[in-house]
């Protein structure tokens, strides 16, 4: 068994960017994609579970929403756990911050739901139906079972596409963990929407919430095949989440059925009202959260760039002026300079010996990093070590780096550290230092005159703007909103 592992982890390695990956996720992504290919007998025998360790890297490498929405979901998570009889588990209910439509879980009580999918629910009971869904592979031990490839390729896709931001690698994976679910994989998800059902009811809410979601969910998939058709490009569909259903499941509308029903005059201000109160200013699509700067990093957003500094250096700046940073070692014996000037024509070597009045650097080297030309060398010094000198091309500037080592330093380490400050230079898009207002959900109460072709006039939502709205409503792909009637907005 190690062997074949061993020779699994080698393949994987080879077939994605691994690197990108914490090193103690890939075993885990591993253990799980094999557990789709062993037979029943491999499943009998209980192993180890991991679902806390593996929970722990997804929340540390996923971001995840909090506050309001979060606590909300979280609430009528509980509130199926606690109405469900099967499992005496400890269930743990996380929002994905990612506008993708998905909702998954894992062993030992963890189950996710991305805020894309939020978006596109109309109630509580829909967000109930999605979680008491996903509770269900949980109290049925799916993850122990050998009938358990969809819910495997569904956490393995999800986390390869983020952590190697990849959705052909997640997709490829989808697939292949896909290829082993035929002849048992509806039946498994029939029982999760079975047990989903009856904790529905049980929970006071009606069961013919997850018929509305998987109708939802269709809409979507049909207009992402539009999309794909017009743009010429392949269509991205969700391969988690009832994907295995067709829109007239009858044998899903049977299991369903028979978990009971409910009053319908529950739903406004026990289901909807809730639901609305909670999802009001939640985001829709991307979220355009500043991109985090490294630790020991030194970002200047007017210029354009980024370098960092070795983990025990610290340094200080100046925004718009000379050195534009000084930066130094625990002990203050290596130091460095960055300071910027007027480019020339001259090539960087050239630079150095014309405009910083340097005839002469001992192993000089002409180097490209980022597209942009570079050169450095070491200037020789009477007393004490060598410095290093570097000077790179961006843009309209030249950036200078001066390295300073003291007397009685080790010298190799030292100029390791300060060419590697050098070498972390990086240019930084202008795009992505722009602020961008992210959109977001919005409820109004419509009128005799609202129509969604009119809305969205108004709200500037793109292309296919008329089409989402409709979906989110419930008119896809006819139909107008009533007066009195609340209606989201995306704006």
């Amino acid at each position: 068994m190690k062997t074949f592992i061993n020779t699994a982890i080698k393949h994987l390695s080879n077939t994605v960017s691994y690197r990108s990956l914490p090193s103690t996720l890939l075993p885990l992504i591993l253990g799980l994609s094999l557990s789709l290919v062993y037979p029943p007998a491999f499943a009998e025998k209980k192993e180890p579970s991991n679902g806390h360790e593996m929970h722990e890297e997804i929340i540390g490498n996923m971001p995840i929403v909090e506050g309001k929405l979060a606590d909300y979901v979280k609430k009528v998570g509980q509130r199926i756990a606690s109405n469900q009889t099967d499992s005496k588990e400890t269930f743990t209910f996380t929002v994905i911050d990612s506008p993708d439509i998905n909702a998954f879980a894992i062993e030992d009580g963890y189950v996710y739901i991305n805020r894309g999918l939020i978006t596109y629910l109309k109630s509580e009971a829909q967000l109930a139906a999605v979680l008491a869904h996903e509770v269900g592979h949980v109290t049925a031990n799916h993850h122990g079972r050998g009938k358990r490839a969809q819910i495997g390729s569904t956490v393995v896709s999800s986390i390869l596409a983020v952590l190697t931001r990849s959705r052909d690698v997640g997709e490829a994976s989808a697939l292949w963990g896909a290829s082993f679910v035929s002849g048992y994989g509806r039946e498994m998800e029939l029982e999760a929407d079975e047990l989903g059902a009856r904790y529905l009811f049980q929970s006071g809410y009606d069961p013919q919430a997850m018929i509305e979601v998987i109708s939802l969910l269709k809409d979507h998939e049909r207009l992402e095949k539009k999309r794909a058709q017009e743009s010429g490009k392949k269509a991205q569909t969700y391969h988690g989440l009832f994907s295995t259903h067709p829109r007239n499941d009858k044998r899903l509308r049977e299991v369903v059925s028979k978990s009971g029903k409910l009053p319908k005059k529950l739903d406004a201000e026990k289901n909807i009202t809730p639901f609305r109160v909670a999802t009001e200013g939640m985001l829709w699509g991307k979220s355009y959260k500043p991109n985090k700067i490294p630790e020991n990093a030194y970002q200047n957003d007017n210029l354009a760039f980024q370098v960092y500094f070795p983990k025990e250096w610290s340094h200080t700046t100046n925004t718009n002026s000379n050195p534009l940073v000084v930066a130094k070692n625990a002990d203050n014996n290596v130091r460095m300079k960055v300071t910027v000037m007027a480019r020339t024509l001259d090539t960087p070597d050239q630079f150095i010996k014309k405009q910083l009045n340097i005839p002469l650097i001992k192993k000089a080297e002409s180097f490209i990093q980022s597209r942009l030309r570079g050169h450095t060398g070491f200037v020789p010094e009477k007393n004490g070590a060598d410095q290093r000198i570097a000077v790179i091309y961006y843009g309209r500037r030249a950036y200078i780096f001066r390295g300073e080592i003291d007397s009685g330093v080790d010298e190799k380490q030292a100029n390791k550290d300060i060419l590697n400050i050098i070498r972390s230079f990086r240019p930084i898009s202008k795009r992505s230092l722009a602020t961008q207002s992210p959109k977001t959900i919005h409820y109004v109460k419509a009128t005799k005159n609202t129509s969604f072709a009119r809305l969205v006039m108004h709200l500037k939502i793109g292309k296919y703007g008329e089409d989402e709205l409709r979906i989110i409503n419930g008119y896809y792909p006819v139909g107008e909103p009533k007066p009195g009637e609340w209606i989201k907005l995306i704006r």
